[in-house]
């Protein structure tokens, strides 16, 4: 059983993002970036619409781009 603990606002991660949704996840590149703002644990809401989708963390780039990512997506820096 994994028990690792969240990320928290401040630590400096690797995020695995692409800005194009045909490019397959195992093709993102990472980045590296600060945390911003974490959302906590969302509640996930039944819909049929593929864009706009909560996710849990706000990390800001190191190139200045702020994106928003899942657990997932992140490593430790």
């Amino acid at each position: 059983m994994e028990t690792q603990e969240p990320f928290t606002v401040g630590a400096h991660v690797k995020v695995r993002y692409s800005s194009d949704p045909a490019l397959p996840r195992d093709q993102w590149s990472k980045e590296s970036g600060v945390i911003k703002e974490d959302f906590g644990e969302q509640v996930t809401v039944a819909t049929d619409r593929s864009w706009a989708l909560a996710r849990r963390y706000a990390v800001a780039l190191d190139d200045g781009r702020l994106v928003f990512v899942d657990p997932e997506h992140l490593e430790p820096a």
